[in-house]
């Protein structure tokens, strides 16, 4: 019982550190140490494959229809996203690692459809927790977001 206080702890102290520090995020303050953190931010490529809709994939809804989802593939520590609605919104995912710094991860689609791909597999620590979600933006305001999930890095 304690261990699963202690985890939901953990994840509760983990997702406060993910909405804090990730950009376009509120940060606490000017000396906040962890709001100076690194993030690394890619554009997605388009592919031609897809990728299995599983446990290991979240989606975003605008409260009507589902606007975007996205997978996270721990071999390769690449992001998968798909923007499912034609509303002019893009779709992102962001999360971060605990590990050494805490580095934060960004990826974003364009306003297409069809799955798109960001590897990071040379920036992404080895056996971590990826804490993630996803998200859609006009701008860069952020419209509507997912529930966080937590997965295994490779």
């Amino acid at each position: 019982m304690r261990r699963i206080i202690a985890g939901a702890a953990g994840a509760a102290l983990a997702a406060t550190a993910l909405v804090g520090a990730l950009p376009g995020a509120a940060s606490a303050t000017g000396s906040d140490v962890h709001a100076q953190k690194k993030v690394y931010s890619q554009k997605a490529k388009p592919t031609r494959k897809s990728t299995k809709f599983d446990a290991y994939c979240n989606t975003v809804s605008n409260g009507r229809k589902m606007a975007g989802m996205a997978c996270f593939r721990a071999k390769g520590d690449r992001v998968w996203i798909k923007d499912t609605l034609k509303d002019g919104l893009r779709v992102e995912v962001r999360g971060t690692v605990n590990s050494g710094g805490q580095p934060g991860y960004r990826c974003y689609g364009n306003y297409k459809g069809g799955w798109q791909v960001c590897n990071f597999d040379r920036q992404m620590a080895e056996k971590h927790v990826f804490l993630w979600y996803v998200s859609t933006w006009k701008g860069n305001k952020i419209k509507w977001t997912s529930d966080e999930k937590m997965l295994r890095t490779s």
